[in-house]
């Protein structure tokens, strides 16, 4: 059975849109860091990943590129940083939102198909950053987006990965809250992963990944890492 992403995530919009909060102006605002232990209001979440997450490690020379930017919310904190941001997501109609909220000054758009990155160009950033992404993608699908990273990369080939880790004692209650959801192989593309810090620190050590930070604490739910991809001739 199919995890269909991309549908799940075009819908999410669509519905958004018909039934949003008129206090949120993009889809993914509603996001904001409560039920992960990292803050209580779009501000504080906005001001921690700009904090501790873009501001010690993005520079104003580089090239980002964002793999899952949802309704562009990290997108325009990682834009008052970068020289040029790369905007890549499998859903078009995120795509579309996070256009509609950056404009294409300094902003390049890429839809991808959820398996090859194929369509970015080799060696086109210093940076790749996917933060509230993961979290939704299941292990295997992660290691195939390891793999495919590194050719895009050059200069100091840096990343940020989050991702859910349902050892954590607020991951394991939102493993609880939707298991039964999501049983016989199939579940919904938004629903939330079954990953863990162990895995994704197996991940990277054998991809050969250089590990910087490993960071259980600023998200409790999560895990969030700073590491330096592999450099490929």
């Amino acid at each position: 059975m199919n995890i269909k992403y991309e549908k799940a995530w075009d819908e999410y919009v669509q519905n958004w849109q018909k039934n949003h909060d008129e206090k949120l102006v993009y889809p993914g605002d509603e996001w904001i860091g409560k039920a992960a232990g990292a803050a209580n209001s779009l501000t504080e979440y906005e001001a921690l990943i700009e904090e501790k997450f873009i501001a010690p490690y993005v520079k104003e020379t580089d090239t980002v590129l964002e793999i899952g930017i949802g309704g562009g919310k990290t997108a325009a904190l990682l834009l008052k940083y970068c020289a040029k941001l790369i905007c890549a997501d499998i859903s078009a109609e995120m795509l579309k939102v996070t256009g509609d909220r950056l404009g294409d000054e300094r902003v390049n758009y890429i839809k991808l198909d959820g398996i090859s990155l194929d369509n970015i160009p080799s060696q086109t950033a210093e940076i790749c950053f996917c933060y509230d992404t993961m979290v939704h993608i299941e292990p295997r699908d992660i290691f195939n987006y390891l793999t495919r990273i590194p050719p895009l990369l050059k200069g100091e080939r840096l990343c940020l990965f989050h991702h859910t880790n349902i050892l954590s004692d607020l991951g394991w209650k939102k493993f609880l809250s939707d298991w039964d959801k999501n049983l016989l192989g199939k579940r919904h593309g938004t629903a939330f992963s079954v990953m863990t810090d162990s895995i994704m620190e197996k991940f990277l050590n054998h991809l050969n990944y250089q590990i910087i930070l490993k960071d259980t604490q600023t998200v409790p739910r999560d895990c969030v890492w700073v590491a330096q991809a592999p450099k490929i001739n």
